[in-house]
């Protein structure tokens, strides 16, 4: 029982932990803006699977890369400006290192996801080969909803494989 009542304060206990680092007091505010916005898209996420929960602790089973990928694509989708996107993404961050010296988590969710680049997503937002497709979809008459979710999907594939590019070609 002792346990659980410590995984209930898990938030309160990471902005502490936060605290102890020195972070000012509006860098402080700015990550506790950043849990909570992530924690109540990620509660309706996993409710959306059928499990109830309500808890930052509750949540734990469920974070991984795949689930903070998506969390990233529902802010680019939504016009979250970057530096907002970035910050949310280094405050996950801290929270999963947070998890890892807690021992409250074995491997760091966070593994693998980068912040995205202001000039990488402009250059794929504006691709023609993107607008062409779109009007494609419209004339198939497929919903909005599937061309949103479609053309979401490649221009995270096309963000990737530039970023992968890049990598090749500077070796």
């Amino acid at each position: 029982m002792e346990n659980q009542l410590n995984l209930d304060n898990l938030k309160k206990d990471f902005l502490e932990y936060l605290s102890s680092l020195g972070v000012s007091a509006t860098s402080l505010k700015n990550y506790k803006s950043d849990v909570s916005h992530f924690l109540g898209w990620a509660i309706l996420k996993v409710r959306s699977f059928g499990s109830y929960i309500e808890t930052l602790s509750e949540l734990i089973p469920f974070l991984s890369s795949n689930l903070i990928s998506e969390y990233k694509k529902y802010l680019i989708e939504n016009s979250t400006p970057d530096k907002t996107i970035n910050r949310r993404l280094s405050t996950l961050r801290h929270l999963a290192r947070f998890l890892t010296k807690s021992q409250i988590i074995d491997s760091d969710f966070m593994d693998g996801v980068e912040n995205i680049s202001a000039v990488t997503l402009i250059k794929i937002a504006n691709h023609p080969l993107i607008e062409e497709f779109k009007s494609y979809l419209k004339a198939q008459k497929v919903s909005h909803n599937t061309i949103k979710n479609y053309t979401s999907d490649i221009k995270q594939f096309m963000s990737w494989l530039e970023k992968n590019y890049q990598n090749f070609s500077s070796n």
